[in-house]
C-alpha cells in the first residue's frame, strides 16, 4: 500500500506538470494566479485577470488531446514503476524510499532545462516567500543566475557580506562544504538563506584569483527597502528619483507614497530607477504602470499567454487607465540585471507611454511562473513556468528563443568604468607594492586612485613610482600608515572609497544623461 501510494504522488506530479501550463492548479489548488517570476526569486502575482473571458483550466487530469499522449505517459510510467521494483528487490544497499521519490522529483525539474522553475520544499518555500518583504535574514547577498552559474549582483552596504569581502560579479560555488556548481538558483537560495544566528559559509570564485574564496558569516535580518527616493537639484530645477529593487508584497503602497511626496515638492522631472532589479509581483508592476499610463483601447501596456491544453492561449490584455498623464516627463533607468518584471515596466513605459528608457540592453527573461501546492506535495511548493508575458506590440522578450533578447533603451549609456570595477581583494598577508604587476589588483587600484583625484597615472597594472606616490598621498588622506604598500587596511579604505564614490549621482553617468534630458530638452 505504501509503494502505491507513493508511485500516486508521482503521478500526481507528472500529471500536474503536464497540465498546469494555466495558473489555475488542477488539484484545486490556487495559489496566486499569473505568476512572473524574477531573477532574484522573486514572484510577480496577479489575482487581477484584466480580460473578461479568463481561460478556465477545467481539464481532467491526464486529458488525450489526440496525440497519444495517455498512451507514452502510460509506458513511460510503467517503465519507471518497473525500474523502482527492480531497484527495491535486486540492490544490495537498502532503498530509502522517501529520498528516493524526492531525487526523482528533483530529476523532473532538472529534466526541463528551465532553471525558473523549481519544487520548493515547506521551508525553502517559506523562506522564498521571505524575499518579497522589506527585510529578511540572509547575509545580504542578490544571487541571479546569469548564465547558468549563480552570480553574486548585490551585496548590502553594512551586511555580513560586506564585511566578509563578498563583491559583486563572484560566483557561488561551494555553500558549507557542499559544491552548489552544478545547481540551480533556487537550490543556492533554499541554503543561503536560513534562521537569524546562524552561520553560513560561502565558497565563490573570483575574476583574476585563482583559488576559491571561502567565507563564513552569521546570518542577521537584512533591511530590503523594496523603494528609495529622493529629490535632485540640479541645473535649477528639481528632478525626483525612485529606486525600485523589486517588486514586493509593500512596493505599491511605498512607491505611490514617495511619488505622492515627490509630486508636493513640484518636481520638474521622475526618474525611475530599473536597475538590478529582477523581478517581483506582477500585480504591483501592474498598478504602478497605471499611475502613468493613459488608456489606450488599442494597446495594452502588456500581455501575458499560458499554456492550456498543450496550446499557447490568445493573449491576455492588461489595460492603463489613467485619462492624461503626469504633467512632467518620466526617464526610466535599465542594465543587464533588469530582469522580468522591472523589463515589463520598462518596455510598457516606452512603447505604450512613449517615456524615453535610458542604459543597456536588459536581462532578458521574457517567462512566467505559478505556484502550486497539490494534496499530496503537502506544505511543499511547484514552482512552474507556466507561460510567457509580452510586450505592448506583443513581442516576447526572452533570451535564447524570445522575438527578442532583451529589453533595448532609447538612450544606451553605458556606465563609468569605475562603477563596473571589482572590489580589491588581498587573500592572507598577501601585499603589492613597487615593480609587482597585477592586472587583478594593481590595475583596479590604479584605476581607483586616477578617479578619486590622486593624479593622472598609469592604470595597466605595473606599480610604479607615479603609483606608489598616488597611493601614499592616499594613505595620508586617510590616516593609514603610509608607506606606499596596497596591504589589506589600505584595500579596505579603497574599496569604501569606491562605495562612496558610486553613491554620487553626478558620478552616476546614467543618472547624469537622465538628468540632463529632463532638464534640457
Amino acid at each position: 500500500m505504501k509503494k502505491l501510494l507513493l508511485v500516486f504522488t508521482v503521478l500526481s506530479l507528472l500529471v500536474s506538470l503536464g497540465a498546469c501550463g494555466t495558473a489555475e492548479d488542477p488539484n484545486g489548488n490556487n495559489d496566486d494566479n499569473d505568476i512572473l517570476n524574477g531573477e532574484n526569486g522573486n514572484d510577480a502575482t496577479d489575482n487581477d485577470n484584466d480580460n473578461d473571458n479568463d481561460n478556465d483550466n477545467d481539464n481532467d487530469n491526464g486529458t488525450d488531446n489526440g496525440n497519444g499522449t495517455d498512451d507514452v505517459f502510460d509506458s513511460e510510467l510503467e517503465r519507471f514503476t518497473t525500474v523502482l521494483e527492480y531497484l527495491q528487490t535486486y540492490h544490495y544497499k537498502d532503498i530509502a524510499t522517501e529520498a528516493f521519490f524526492q531525487a526523482a522529483i528533483e530529476g523532473l525539474f532538472r529534466g526541463l532545462d528551465d532553471p525558473f522553475s523549481s519544487y520548493f520544499d515547506a521551508s525553502e518555500y517559506e523562506r522564498f516567500q521571505q524575499s518579497l518583504g522589506e527585510s529578511f535574514v540572509g547575509v545580504g547577498i542578490t544571487v541571479e543566475n546569469i548564465d547558468n552559474r549563480p552570480v553574486i549582483t548585490k551585496v548590502w552596504s553594512g551586511s555580513p557580506a560586506e564585511s566578509a569581502g563578498l563583491q559583486t560579479g563572484d560566483t557561488i560555488t561551494h555553500v558549507d562544504g557542499t559544491d552548489y556548481r552544478d545547481k540551480t538558483y533556487f537550490d543556492i537560495l533554499g541554503v543561503v538563506i536560513g534562521d537569524e544566528g546562524t552561520d553560513v559559509e560561502i565558497g565563490v570564485k573570483r575574476p583574476g584569483v585563482e583559488d576559491t574564496i571561502f567565507a563564513t558569516m552569521t546570518r542577521e535580518q537584512i533591511d530590503n527597502p523594496s523603494v528609495e527616493s529622493q529629490i535632485i537639484e540640479y541645473d535649477d530645477e528639481s528632478v525626483g528619483y525612485i529606486k525600485v529593487n523589486t517588486f514586493g508584497d509593500q512596493t505599491f503602497n511605498l512607491f505611490t507614497d514617495a511619488l505622492n511626496d515627490l509630486e508636493e515638492a513640484n518636481i520638474d522631472g521622475l526618474i525611475i530607477d530599473m536597475r538590478n532589479n529582477s523581478g517581483g509581483r506582477l500585480t504591483t508592476v501592474t498598478q504602478m504602470l497605471r499611475l502613468f499610463l493613459v488608456e489606450n483601447d488599442e494597446l495594452p501596456m502588456f500581455s501575458t499567454q499560458q499554456i492550456i491544453n498543450g496550446e499557447m492561449s490568445e493573449p491576455n490584455r492588461y489595460m492603463a487607465s489613467r485619462s492624461a498623464p503626469r504633467d512632467y516627463d518620466i526617464m526610466t533607468l535599465v542594465n543587464q540585471y533588469s530582469a522580468s518584471a522591472s523589463e515589463v515596466f520598462a518596455s510598457a513605459m516606452k512603447q505604450h507611454g512613449g517615456y524615453d528608457v535610458i542604459g543597456q540592453p536588459t536581462y532578458g527573461k521574457g517567462t512566467m511562473q505559478g505556484g502550486f501546492s497539490p494534496e499530496p506535495v503537502g506544505e511543499d511548493s511547484l514552482h512552474i513556468s507556466v507561460g510567457k508575458w509580452l510586450t505592448p506590440d506583443g513581442t516576447w522578450v526572452n533570451r535564447g528563443d524570445g522575438d527578442q533578447e532583451h529589453v533595448y533603451p532609447t538612450i544606451d549609456v553605458s556606465p563609468s568604468e569605475l562603477f563596473t570595477l571589482r572590489h580589491l581583494y588581498l587573500p592572507g598577508d598577501i601585499t603589492y607594492e613597487y615593480d609587482d604587476v597585477s592586472i587583478a589588483t594593481v590595475k583596479p587600484m590604479q584605476i581607483m586612485l586616477n578617479a578619486f583625484g590622486y593624479g593622472e597615472i598609469r592604470h595597466d597594472g605595473y606599480f610604479d613610482s607615479a603609483t606608489q606616490t598616488a597611493l601614499e598621498a592616499f594613505q595620508s588622506d586617510h590616516d593609514l600608515e603610509v608607506n606606499g604598500t596596497l596591504d589589506s587596511s589600505t584595500a579596505q579604505k579603497l574599496n569604501e572609497s569606491l562605495i562612496e564614490y558610486r553613491e554620487d549621482f553626478l558620478n552616476d553617468l546614467k543618472v547624469v544623461t537622465a538628468l540632463d534630458e529632463l532638464t534640457n530638452p
